[in-house]
């Protein structure tokens, strides 16, 4: 993509006297310039014309030199017929120019009149601009409004459009945000990309922040939310006792995005048995984690 400081500096060399080859072959070697981004800046800068019928333009170049020659025996012509005139004029010109010059002298404020000598160091500042990144736009997918998945209900989320647009999303790492309707749980869904790692996913459960729900400590859950790599998302199997936790079914876009919503409002705190330092470990944060792991130490306390 052609910039306007690539343009400049073609113009600028151009001024200087530089040919075409020889701007291509420094921007080329020297600041990485693409073939295709050189030829669309060159034809910016110089547009081309219409190729027009060679008899036209062999006729237009005669007329042209026509013209020239006319021009120049006529001033030949006028030149010997006036010659003494123009002569005479020229000299009293020039001696009158050569009086007025002589009576005063012009300052120097260059670099000569300060360091004392009469040359003036020529530095070159113009340096080839460098072929800028193309950045990305950062677009969020709307995977739009759905219900949250029953664990214990398949047909809730096999074939549910609003978790197969955000399983796909996790699938390929592309932005994407949906809401789950749910009582009880976070229902705002977002697969987000890592800004600083474009090689590393996660996923954002989060609550409203108009929500009105308290958790067992009686804190306010509105704005709690839980981030975690989805690369740890794990399928919990809860009809194994204990749970089982195995390798997600992928190849259902749907029945995916539900599974990594119920790992992290649910199936992340069982394989971790609610302790915070290793759901930390395994790269999660939020402060929906602080809730659970309260909540869970205060229900223990009451049945003891």
């Amino acid at each position: 993509m052609i910039t306007p400081e690539l343009i400049g500096y073609i113009r600028g060399e151009f001024a200087k006297g530089k040919t075409r080859e020889e701007i291509r072959t420094t921007l080329a070697t020297d600041s990485g310039w693409g073939e295709e981004d050189l030829n669309e800046a060159f034809r910016t800068v110089i547009p081309m014309q219409g190729f027009k019928d060679s008899s036209v333009a062999v006729a237009k170049t005669k007329s042209i030199w026509i013209i020239l020659i006319v021009v120049a025996v006529f001033c030949a012509v006028a030149f010997f017929m006036y010659r003494p005139v123009i002569v005479g004029f020229w000299n009293s010109s020039l001696k009158s120019l050569s009086n007025i010059t002589s009576s005063f002298k012009m300052p120097s404020f260059g670099l000569g009149s300060i360091m004392g000598t009469d040359k003036t160091p020529e530095v070159n500042t113009t340096v080839p601009p460098n072929n800028p990144p193309v950045k990305k736009p950062n677009t969020v997918r709307n995977c739009g409004v759905g219900v949250a998945p029953d664990l214990k209900n398949p047909t809730t989320y096999e074939n549910d459009a609003v978790l197969s647009c955000l399983g796909n999303s996790a699938l390929v790492c592309e932005d994407a945000k949906a809401i789950l309707k749910d009582p009880l749980f976070p229902t705002i869904f977002q697969v987000i990309k890592d800004k600083n790692n474009e090689q590393v996913c996660n996923f954002k459960l989060s609550y409203a922040d108009d929500s009105t729900l308290v958790d067992a400590t009686g804190e306010h859950l509105r704005g709690q939310y839980i981030t975690c790599p989805i690369s740890i998302v794990k399928a919990l199997d809860e009809t194994k006792k204990p749970p089982l936790f195995n390798t997600p079914n992928m190849d259902n876009a749907a029945k995916y995005g539900s599974q990594i919503y119920f790992y992290g409002v649910l199936g992340l705190f069982i394989e971790n048995n609610v302790e915070k330092t290793k759901i930390l470990n395994a790269g999660c944060s939020g402060s929906f984690i602080d809730s659970i792991v309260a909540s869970y130490n205060k229900m223990q306390s009451k049945n003891q």
